[in-house]
């Protein structure tokens, strides 16, 4: 063990002082490798986080209109969905008996569209579940009977990506969708 010892100083004491560290040129060229690896992943990243926030958000407004449909069921009274856009805090949901959700940063409601021509819903919109979890009225229009109707969200950093939740039977069938199912 002392002789390995010994051999390592003798050798190290070989080197001389400018074997001992990197060059400029060395540091530089592998800076430059890391700019550039960063510059291609950075945008694939962003992508991706936008996906999962678009993802999270599409799952938190089905997730809320099935709640809202399966309360009224359950209770056996009406049951109010509202959905918007909160200039603040951003995009939201909510139900008559729950709590105000908001959605993950960045996302917004980008469209609230029924099926004839198709024309934009004003925000924030509220569909009313009756007691049998029917979609009975959207924004106060009482026998609301125009369906599918289409909630679209997108982020404003993606806006070519969307999610959409639609229900599309007066029975209250509802589904997701992703960008060419959103148009």
């Amino acid at each position: 063990m002392l002789y390995l010892f010994k051999q390592t100083r003798q050798s190290y004491r070989k080197l001389s002082g400018r074997d001992r560290g990197f060059t400029l040129i060395e540091v530089l060229v592998v800076m430059a490798i890391i700019g550039i690896l960063a510059a291609i992943a950075a945008p694939g990243w962003l992508g991706f986080v936008n996906n999962n926030r678009l993802s999270s958000s599409q799952s938190r407004v089905f997730g809320t209109l099935k709640e809202a449909q399966s309360t009224a069921k359950r209770s056996g009274t009406p049951t109010i969905f509202t959905i918007g856009n909160d200039a603040t805090n951003g995009a939201y949901v909510q139900t008559s008996r729950s709590q105000v959700q908001y959605l993950e940063q960045g996302v917004q409601v980008l469209s609230v569209t029924k099926a004839t021509a198709p024309t934009a819903l004003t925000l924030p919109l509220t569909i009313t579940f009756n007691s049998q979890g029917l979609p009975v009225s959207v924004n106060t229009t009482t026998s609301f009977t125009d369906y599918p109707l289409r909630i679209t969200l997108n982020t404003k950093d993606s806006p070519n990506r969307q999610r959409c939740t639609t229900i599309t039977t007066i029975l209250g069938a509802m589904r997701s969708g992703s960008d060419t199912d959103c148009n």
